[in-house]
């Protein structure tokens, strides 16, 4: 069963929302080694709301983790609750699939979400999808990753470049749906907006392969929303690009419009 519902396959979708005044530019790409595309991404410009899922799980079922949870996601949000009472919704929702599926279990996903509201940026994580802020000429990661090399980095055990080659390095620490618990650890960060700001929300396919330098050298590049992104793709696609690669771009219309 497919969920294309969140889903573009080397598909562009820059948008306005007119309530926030919000230029967004999304790309999912399933790699150059993988058959499926385990990534899904929601878009809820009314909301003031965009997601990144990062699906996990044998037998395809990463692809329905992703999948079932940003429906799940969206469901609540619609239904009134807030950001972080829908992600713990989703989390249980997961948990229910897999429950009734032997081949799901074990399924989940990773999830970096923004809520854009007046004057301010929430964002919303769990694993090690990541989201950035362009601002003033500079890159700031504004998440950090629920992950084993993480962890090791924050006891001084190993340094940033270490963890790179870390023979762990894909092993998280959190993630939505594969917890025994029945609460998820969701990690939240607030920012004052910027006019001038770009923001950026991807799976762990776009930096496992591109470097934060990189990113900050096509952030502060000329051209629109929608060129930065395919630049990102791009550098991605041109390195090993062994996991599926998920992004979206986020930034007032007035800025970087074609």
């Amino acid at each position: 069963m497919k969920f294309d519902l969140f889903k573009r396959f080397i598909h562009n979708q820059a948008e306005k929302s007119d309530r926030l005044s919000i230029q967004f530019s999304c790309f999912t790409h399933p790699g150059k080694v993988r058959s499926n595309n385990e990534d899904s991404f929601l878009v809820l410009p009314e909301m003031g709301i965009w997601a990144v899922a990062d699906g996990m799980g044998g037998h395809n079922c990463g692809e329905v983790a992703s999948a079932v949870g940003l429906m799940t996601l969206h469901r609540e949000l619609a239904s009134g609750a807030k950001l972080i009472e829908a992600i713990q919704r989703a989390h249980l929702e997961i948990k229910e699939q897999a429950f009734k599926d032997a081949e799901a279990q074990g399924m989940g996903m990773t999830l970096v979400a923004v809520q854009i509201e007046e004057g301010r940026y929430q964002i919303a994580w769990v694993g090690d999808s990541r989201a950035y802020l362009w601002r003033n000429n500079g890159l700031r990661q504004l998440t950090k990753d629920h992950s084993y090399v993480q962890m090791l980095m924050d006891q001084g055990l190993i340094d940033e470049e270490s963890a790179k080659t870390h023979p762990y390095k894909n092993v998280i620490t959190q993630a939505i749906g594969s917890s025994d618990q029945e609460v998820v650890q969701v990690d939240v960060v607030e920012e004052k907006r910027e006019k001038k700001d770009i923001v950026l929300l991807c799976s762990d396919g776009l930096t496992g392969q591109v470097p934060d330098s990189t990113i900050a050298t096509i952030l502060a590049g000329d051209g629109s929303l929608d060129n930065k992104a395919e630049q990102l793709l791009a550098e991605a696609l041109a390195n090993a690009a062994d996991d599926n690669i998920t992004l979206i771009l986020l930034a007032e219309s007035q800025t970087n419009c074609p």
